[in-house]
């Protein structure tokens, strides 16, 4: 990222990947995480065009807009098939029926959980990042990053140099890319149009040592995603709460991470994940981490 004040890394991000989903929070209640965020001293929002079919862009758009003390990074390359689109009329109703059955909501949770279709190509990079734009009524995006691409993808060049060319008319600060293995790390780490790489940093894994001290050497942030270790890992510590704040520092002192995303939709576990990286300190009493739902 360039040293400049719309660029500097954020020590904590909020990551919105359930802002505006049928499973996540929508309308009064995603406008209070969001707030509650910029409260507790989050300055990084992390989401992509397809998370919450758009909607997630949008929220971040009517509460974050075109501050300049906070940086957006959102993501493209990854669209909605017809079989989903066709759903997004309808997802309030969805969303109802989802907190009423919970056969429905793990119906949901299936759907969700299917790979995404994904393209490439100049034009379609280059039109998604125009729509990010006007949902998220930014005049840039801080940074903008390729959403899990594969290796091949990188190394044809095509995606990067249509981030490079929006970079160059002033559309993107950052170019970057999300990545969901070593090897697709390393790859991004070999073009130097790369200026930041999301990283799924689960606990107790060193796969990633060699990407972060390249990524270190080189000058790219390193942006990590997923350091909890989902539901299944909370539900096994004693002490959730101890254990979530013992992981966000650890991340959070490590010089080769520029900043660590915390996915969450309860407001109690961002203030934990607030304190743990010495932001501003909550004013309500200390809570367990609670449960994603």
């Amino acid at each position: 990222m360039r040293d400049d004040s719309r660029t500097q890394p954020a020590p904590l991000g909020l990551g919105c990947s359930r802002l505006g989903s049928v499973n996540g929070v929508a309308g009064p209640d995603a406008t209070r995480l969001l707030a509650a965020a910029l409260d507790e001293g989050y300055r990084l929002f992390d989401t992509s065009n397809v998370y919450g079919q758009g909607d997630s862009e949008r929220l971040i758009g009517n509460v974050i807009g075109n501050r300049s003390d906070c940086l957006v990074c959102t993501k493209g390359g990854k669209y909605l098939p017809f079989s989903k689109r066709i759903l997004v009329p309808v997802k309030g109703l969805i969303r109802l029926v989802a907190r009423r059955s919970n056969a429905a909501r793990n119906g949901v949770s299936s759907l969700r959980s299917q790979p995404l279709p994904t393209r490439w190509d100049t034009g379609f990079i280059s039109a998604a990042i125009d729509g990010s734009l006007r949902r998220l009524r930014r005049d840039a995006i801080d940074v903008y990053l390729l959403h899990s691409p594969q290796e091949s993808t990188l190394r044809d060049g095509e995606a990067i140099q249509a981030l490079r060319n929006a970079q160059q008319a002033g559309k993107i600060r950052i170019v970057g890319v999300s990545v969901d293995d070593v090897g697709t790390a390393m790859a991004a780490l070999a073009d130097p149009r790369i200026g930041a790489l999301q990283l799924p940093l689960h606990p107790g894994a060193h796969d990633y040592d060699q990407v972060l001290a390249q990524a270190f050497q080189q000058g790219v942030k390193v942006i990590a995603r997923e350091v909890l270790g989902g539901q299944s890992a909370m539900a096994v510590a004693q002490n959730p709460s101890a254990y979530a704040t013992a992981r966000i520092q650890e991340l959070h002192d490590d010089p080769r991470i520029a900043t660590v995303l915390v996915g969450t939709t309860k407001i109690s576990n961002m203030k934990v994940a607030a304190r743990a990286a010495g932001l501003i300190a909550s004013t309500l009493p200390d809570r367990n981490v609670e449960a994603e739902s």
